[in-house]
């Protein structure tokens, strides 16, 4: 039988089949809930507590290890679809993409934009260290309404236009939706999306929330993402200039998630954890806000991604 799902859903409007998908080459709660106990969502880390970093002691680090392409993909679960365009936006390179249909699942999919951490790619989130699509085979499996995966590399750009003139939001927005659209072969719904991404691309996910708004965005989750609450104390690799920061820094922007339902899921020895607390505190109404014992790592990240996609797949269905 399926699971009594942690959020209500709507009735799957999706046939089912027993076709599978082939590779191509081509919460509810508050954040004051969240800081006394905790939400259930976000709670599955077991790495031992430590206190939170101190507001503004060193630029919180956001570099992961590098990841080759492509990454080691499961062979079990969904196939991963994949492809590549050249991108105006990221000044003319070839850009790859990889999506993800859950098996069983005939019709068109509303879709998930992944948004990629730094030093990872657009395969990383279907690798085995995190494996989203075999999380969300699990979902559907259960009886929750299905959607797709789809991701885009942007190398480190950071989701914002940048001084060598690549933009990966303008190119999310401009090119790889408009190509999931148009790509009979995937089958796709980009009318109203979800928005999902981890450490630079949390912080990719909330800024292309805020910049295209309800009722576009249906959902934003995201896990640990790297924001900088003071415009002194930023890498480089994040912001060009005091000047970008200004323009680019989601601190301010709280307003624009009114009317879009937002997950945050973070450790509590994240080192973003202060500054997402700060800046989850000036959100009215308040986010789903979840945090336990973890890091800046896979394995937390990997522990969480069930809430993320049950909570993005129940704001998909209404």
């Amino acid at each position: 039988m399926p699971r009594e799902p942690r959020f209500p859903i709507a009735a799957d409007p999706f046939t089912h089949s027993g076709g599978r998908v082939s590779r191509r080459s081509v919460l509810v709660g508050g954040l004051g809930a969240a800081m006394i106990g905790g939400l259930t969502a976000c709670a599955h880390d077991e790495q031992p507590d430590i206190d939170p970093p101190r507001l503004g002691a060193h630029a919180a680090d956001d570099e992961l290890p590098p990841e080759q392409s492509p990454a080691e993909i499961p062979s079990e679960g969904p196939a991963l679809i994949t492809g590549s365009f050249r991108s105006a936006k990221m000044g003319g390179r070839e850009t790859r993409w990889a999506v993800a249909r859950p098996d069983g699942v005939t019709g068109r999919l509303p879709v998930v934009v992944v948004l990629h951490a730094l030093n990872t790619n657009e395969q990383s989130i279907f690798s085995e260290k995190q494996q989203m699509q075999n999380v969300l085979q699990r979902y559907v499996d259960d009886g929750g309404v299905p959607f797709a995966l789809a991701s885009a590399d942007v190398g480190r750009n950071y989701y914002h236009r940048r001084t060598d003139g690549a933009d990966g939001a303008a190119m999310i927005l401009d090119e790889f939706l408009p190509m999931l659209e148009a790509d009979e072969a995937l089958n796709l719904s980009t009318e109203r999306i979800g928005l999902f991404g981890w450490s630079m691309g949390g912080y990719g996910a909330l800024r292309l929330g805020a910049l295209v708004g309800s009722p576009k965005v249906a959902a934003v989750s995201v896990s640990s993402p790297a924001l900088w609450a003071d415009p002194r104390n930023f890498p480089p690799r994040a912001f060009d200039s005091a000047a970008d920061y200004r323009v680019n820094s989601l601190f301010g922007q709280q307003s624009a998630f009114a009317r879009i339902p937002l997950l945050i899921c973070i450790g509590s020895s994240d080192q973003f954890f202060t500054y997402t607390r700060q800046w989850a505190a000036d959100l009215h109404p308040p986010a789903a806000f979840g945090t336990s014992a973890g890091g800046h790592t896979n394995r937390y990240w990997r522990s969480v991604l069930p809430d993320h996609v049950e909570f993005l797949g129940r704001n998909l269905a209404r």
